[in-house]
């Protein structure tokens, strides 16, 4: 069973051996279809009735399909990277943590021997340090002109777009959801269930409860990181697995919760059919070739998560949440540069 550990409990060694890996699976050209498999997937599937509008629904985001695609797109680089040296998992970015500090600029992952740091406004935001940065040459990112910043390397733009990260109370909310997703699997501020909620669209609009204006989670650290982590091809920053790694995490000890609290409701997964294509349970993972009942128990695909001290007070604080509102009503969604902004 292979065990995916928090950024915090990595050794030196282990950071090395995996952004080594990274660098690696990049000079062979490998690391790029990543982006491209990202990029593509985010292509609209739609029913009849539904806009098709880019904006609205693709094979991987903005509704029910969205957490069991990024686990098999992190398990396709992970086995990748296996491969160039088998000790390596993907670790987790629990920015929880990083929120509570003064400066979460500071957190260990963007330390000079791992992921590198910000950008700099005046260098076209490329990043400055670490092994990613643009001046060592060695993590090339194409200029992308439709985008609001072109120009050659890895970029990021710490706090400029939304200025804090989400808090342990925030993701309290989300753990708090009952539902998996609820009709009509959109991404209305007013969908419950906790894709929704973890995807980061249920904003202020739709519960009073969130403390912050903006995106929420997920989406609000794609947006907190900023540069190459808010268009379509976000995946261009390592970080990106990192950050989805973390929401696989908190996925799988909510369906962990549920296995315990709520039994009668398995698969703790909606729709199972007649919801939007690619996001019904027996509907393929594309371009791959498992569906979503596959991979919904990680136990079977091989792997665990290492769990913090903090596990446990999380998931009280959940539980001590109820959920105020049974309003599921349809908002057609505003189309927006970034797929991250919420309404």
């Amino acid at each position: 069973m292979l065990i995916r550990k928090s950024v915090g409990s990595l050794s030196s060694a282990e950071k090395t051996t995996f952004v080594n890996a990274l660098i690696e699976l990049k000079k062979r050209g490998e690391y790029d279809k990543y982006v491209h498999w990202h990029h593509h997937v985010m292509i609209p599937t739609v029913l009849p009735d539904e806009p098709r509008d880019p904006g609205y629904r693709n094979g991987a985001h903005l509704g029910p399909a969205f957490l069991p695609w990024h686990r098999e797109f992190l398990m396709q680089l992970e086995q990748e990277l296996r491969t160039i040296d088998s000790s390596i998992t993907i670790p987790y970015w629990d920015w929880t943590i990083d929120a509570a500090l003064k400066d979460p600029k500071t957190a260990p992952i963007w330390s000079d021997d791992f992921l590198g740091g910000d950008g700099l406004e005046k260098d076209e935001w490329r990043v400055q340090s670490g092994p990613f940065a643009y001046k060592n040459g060695k993590w090339p990112v194409p200029s992308y002109p439709a985008d609001e910043l072109p120009g050659l390397g890895l970029k990021r733009q710490f706090a400029q777009i939304v200025p804090n990260l989400p808090t342990a109370e925030d993701l309290a909310l989300a753990m708090a959801e009952i539902y998996y997703d609820t009709p009509n699997y959109n991404r209305s501020p007013f969908t419950i269930g906790f894709r929704n909620r973890i995807e980061g669209w249920i904003t202020q609009r739709g519960d009073p409860r969130v403390k912050t204006t903006s995106s929420q989670l997920h989406n609000r650290v794609h947006l907190w990181v900023g540069g190459n982590m808010t268009p379509m091809t976000s995946p261009d920053d390592p970080v990106f697995f990192l950050h989805h790694c973390f929401i696989d995490k908190v996925w799988a000890d909510w369906q962990a919760e549920q296995a315990k609290d709520n039994p009668a409701a398995a698969p703790h997964y909606a729709p199972e059919e007649q919801g939007p294509p690619g996001h019904n349970l027996g509907d393929q993972l594309k371009p791959w070739k498992r569906s979503v009942k596959d991979v919904l128990d990680i136990s079977k695909l091989g792997y665990r998560y290492e769990q913090p001290p903090t596990q446990e007070k999380l998931l009280v604080r959940a539980k001590s949440i109820r959920l105020a509102t049974d309003d599921v009503r349809r908002i057609p969604p505003n189309a927006a540069k970034s797929p991250f902004i919420a309404e």
